[in-house]
Protein backbone atom coordinates (compact mmCIF):
# COMPACT_ATOMS: atom_id res chain seq x y z
CA UNK A 1 0.00 0.00 0.00
CA UNK A 2 1.40 3.36 -1.01
CA UNK A 3 1.72 6.18 1.50
CA UNK A 4 1.39 8.71 -1.29
CA UNK A 5 -2.00 10.40 -1.54
CA UNK A 6 -3.70 10.01 -4.85
CA UNK A 7 -4.06 13.07 -6.97
CA UNK A 8 -7.64 13.79 -7.85
CA UNK A 9 -7.68 15.48 -11.18
CA UNK A 10 -10.28 17.60 -12.86
CA UNK A 11 -9.18 18.33 -16.38
CA UNK A 12 -9.55 21.57 -18.18
CA UNK A 13 -8.33 22.15 -21.64
CA UNK A 14 -6.58 25.25 -22.80
CA UNK A 15 -5.71 26.03 -26.37
CA UNK A 16 -3.54 29.03 -27.01
CA UNK A 17 -3.35 29.75 -30.67
CA UNK A 18 -1.46 32.18 -32.87
CA UNK A 19 -3.39 34.67 -35.03
CA UNK A 20 -5.76 32.80 -37.37
CA UNK A 21 -4.45 29.31 -36.62
CA UNK A 22 -6.96 26.83 -35.33
CA UNK A 23 -5.32 23.64 -34.12
CA UNK A 24 -7.89 21.14 -33.02
CA UNK A 25 -7.58 18.41 -30.45
CA UNK A 26 -8.62 17.03 -27.10
CA UNK A 27 -7.27 15.40 -23.98
CA UNK A 28 -8.17 11.73 -23.98
CA UNK A 29 -6.39 10.72 -20.78
CA UNK A 30 -6.94 12.25 -18.38
CA UNK A 31 -10.10 13.27 -20.19
CA UNK A 32 -10.88 16.97 -20.48
CA UNK A 33 -13.99 18.50 -18.97
CA UNK A 34 -15.37 19.19 -22.45
CA UNK A 35 -14.82 15.59 -23.59
CA UNK A 36 -15.80 13.72 -20.41
CA UNK A 37 -19.29 12.98 -21.78
CA UNK A 38 -17.70 10.92 -24.58
CA UNK A 39 -16.43 8.52 -21.92
CA UNK A 40 -19.72 8.09 -20.08
CA UNK A 41 -19.16 10.61 -17.31
CA UNK A 42 -22.28 12.46 -16.11
CA UNK A 43 -21.55 15.89 -17.62
CA UNK A 44 -23.05 18.20 -20.24
CA UNK A 45 -22.30 17.24 -23.86
CA UNK A 46 -19.98 19.52 -25.84
CA UNK A 47 -19.95 18.61 -29.51
CA UNK A 48 -17.18 21.16 -30.12
CA UNK A 49 -14.81 19.64 -27.56
CA UNK A 50 -11.98 19.32 -30.10
CA UNK A 51 -12.18 23.00 -31.03
CA UNK A 52 -11.73 24.78 -27.74
CA UNK A 53 -9.66 27.73 -28.84
CA UNK A 54 -9.79 31.29 -27.75
CA UNK A 55 -7.28 32.21 -30.47
CA UNK A 56 -7.48 34.25 -33.63
CA UNK A 57 -9.36 37.54 -33.62
CA UNK A 58 -11.14 36.71 -30.37
CA UNK A 59 -7.86 36.39 -28.47
CA UNK A 60 -5.73 39.04 -30.13
CA UNK A 61 -8.18 41.76 -31.19
CA UNK A 62 -11.07 41.53 -28.73
CA UNK A 63 -9.18 40.28 -25.65
CA UNK A 64 -5.74 41.84 -26.17
CA UNK A 65 -3.95 38.47 -26.24
CA UNK A 66 -5.72 36.93 -23.25
CA UNK A 67 -7.47 33.56 -22.95
CA UNK A 68 -9.59 32.26 -20.11
CA UNK A 69 -7.68 29.96 -17.74
CA UNK A 70 -9.29 26.87 -19.32
CA UNK A 71 -9.38 27.99 -22.96
CA UNK A 72 -12.64 29.91 -23.02
CA UNK A 73 -13.17 33.39 -24.46
CA UNK A 74 -11.57 35.72 -21.87
CA UNK A 75 -14.44 38.23 -22.21
CA UNK A 76 -17.00 35.76 -20.84
CA UNK A 77 -18.14 36.11 -17.24
CA UNK A 78 -16.50 33.75 -14.72
CA UNK A 79 -16.96 30.94 -14.21
CA UNK A 80 -16.51 30.45 -17.95
CA UNK A 81 -17.88 27.20 -19.47
CA UNK A 82 -14.69 25.11 -18.99
CA UNK A 83 -13.70 26.51 -15.61
CA UNK A 84 -14.58 25.04 -12.24
CA UNK A 85 -18.25 25.88 -11.67
CA UNK A 86 -18.92 26.43 -15.38
CA UNK A 87 -21.06 24.36 -17.75
CA UNK A 88 -18.41 21.62 -18.09
CA UNK A 89 -16.49 22.23 -14.84
CA UNK A 90 -18.96 20.47 -12.60
CA UNK A 91 -16.49 18.99 -10.10
CA UNK A 92 -16.65 15.45 -11.52
CA UNK A 93 -13.34 13.73 -10.73
CA UNK A 94 -12.16 12.09 -13.93
CA UNK A 95 -8.95 10.38 -12.79
CA UNK A 96 -6.68 9.71 -9.83
CA UNK A 97 -2.90 9.66 -10.09
CA UNK A 98 0.33 9.59 -8.18
CA UNK A 99 3.40 11.62 -9.12
CA UNK A 100 3.81 9.93 -12.51
CA UNK A 101 1.15 9.53 -15.16
CA UNK A 102 0.65 9.02 -18.87
CA UNK A 103 -1.15 11.69 -20.82
CA UNK A 104 -2.92 10.97 -24.10
CA UNK A 105 -3.73 13.78 -26.52
CA UNK A 106 -5.55 13.43 -29.83
CA UNK A 107 -5.27 16.12 -32.50
CA UNK A 108 -7.93 16.29 -35.18
CA UNK A 109 -5.83 18.96 -36.92
CA UNK A 110 -2.05 18.86 -36.44
CA UNK A 111 -0.54 22.31 -36.89
CA UNK A 112 2.81 21.46 -35.28
CA UNK A 113 3.87 23.64 -32.32
CA UNK A 114 4.20 22.65 -28.68
CA UNK A 115 2.24 21.15 -25.80
CA UNK A 116 2.71 22.30 -22.22
CA UNK A 117 1.00 20.98 -19.11
CA UNK A 118 0.29 22.55 -15.71
CA UNK A 119 -1.67 21.67 -12.61
CA UNK A 120 -3.54 23.94 -10.20
CA UNK A 121 -4.41 22.59 -6.74
CA UNK A 122 -7.84 23.72 -5.54
CA UNK A 123 -8.50 24.25 -1.83
CA UNK A 124 -12.28 24.07 -2.16
CA UNK A 125 -14.54 22.34 -4.67
CA UNK A 126 -15.93 25.70 -5.82
CA UNK A 127 -12.54 27.48 -6.17
CA UNK A 128 -11.73 29.04 -9.52
CA UNK A 129 -8.49 28.27 -11.32
CA UNK A 130 -6.09 31.18 -11.75
CA UNK A 131 -3.20 31.80 -14.10
CA UNK A 132 -0.97 32.43 -11.07
CA UNK A 133 -1.83 29.00 -9.68
CA UNK A 134 -1.08 27.21 -12.96
CA UNK A 135 2.21 29.15 -13.32
CA UNK A 136 3.38 27.78 -9.95
CA UNK A 137 2.95 24.13 -11.00
CA UNK A 138 4.42 23.34 -14.42
CA UNK A 139 4.46 19.63 -15.24
CA UNK A 140 7.75 18.00 -16.19
CA UNK A 141 7.98 15.65 -19.17
CA UNK A 142 9.88 12.36 -18.88
CA UNK A 143 12.90 13.97 -20.62
CA UNK A 144 13.05 16.65 -17.90
CA UNK A 145 11.71 19.45 -20.11
CA UNK A 146 8.46 21.37 -19.98
CA UNK A 147 7.55 21.55 -23.69
CA UNK A 148 6.61 18.70 -26.02
CA UNK A 149 7.42 19.43 -29.67
CA UNK A 150 4.55 18.23 -31.90
CA UNK A 151 5.92 16.19 -34.81
CA UNK A 152 4.34 16.47 -38.25
CA UNK A 153 1.79 13.87 -39.41
CA UNK A 154 1.15 12.44 -35.94
CA UNK A 155 -2.35 12.72 -34.45
CA UNK A 156 -2.21 10.71 -31.21
CA UNK A 157 0.36 11.40 -28.53
CA UNK A 158 1.18 9.34 -25.42
CA UNK A 159 3.34 11.47 -23.15
CA UNK A 160 4.77 10.46 -19.78
CA UNK A 161 4.80 13.27 -17.22
CA UNK A 162 5.79 13.87 -13.61
CA UNK A 163 3.38 15.96 -11.58
CA UNK A 164 4.85 18.69 -9.36
CA UNK A 165 2.58 17.94 -6.39
CA UNK A 166 0.18 15.46 -4.86
CA UNK A 167 -3.08 17.15 -4.01
CA UNK A 168 -6.54 16.24 -2.78
CA UNK A 169 -8.19 18.03 -5.71
CA UNK A 170 -6.52 19.75 -8.64
CA UNK A 171 -7.04 20.82 -12.23
CA UNK A 172 -4.75 19.55 -14.97
CA UNK A 173 -4.28 21.86 -17.97
CA UNK A 174 -3.04 21.11 -21.47
CA UNK A 175 -1.87 24.05 -23.56
CA UNK A 176 -1.39 23.62 -27.32
CA UNK A 177 0.37 26.49 -29.05
CA UNK A 178 0.30 25.79 -32.75
CA UNK A 179 3.32 26.34 -34.94
CA UNK A 180 1.92 26.95 -38.41
CA UNK A 181 0.92 30.43 -39.48
CA UNK A 182 -1.46 30.35 -42.41
CA UNK A 183 -1.29 34.15 -42.78
CA UNK A 184 2.29 34.09 -44.08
Amino acid sequence: MSFVKLLLINICLLGTFLREIHGQGMMISPVSRSSAWRFGLPVEQNFYDDDLSCGGDTQFVQNHGKCGECGDDYAKVRPRPNENGGTYGTGVIVETAGLFMKVKVKLTTNNLGTFRFHVCPLNQTNSLETEECFDQYPITLSDGGYEYQVPEFQTTFNIEVQLPCICEHSVFRWNYETGKDFNE
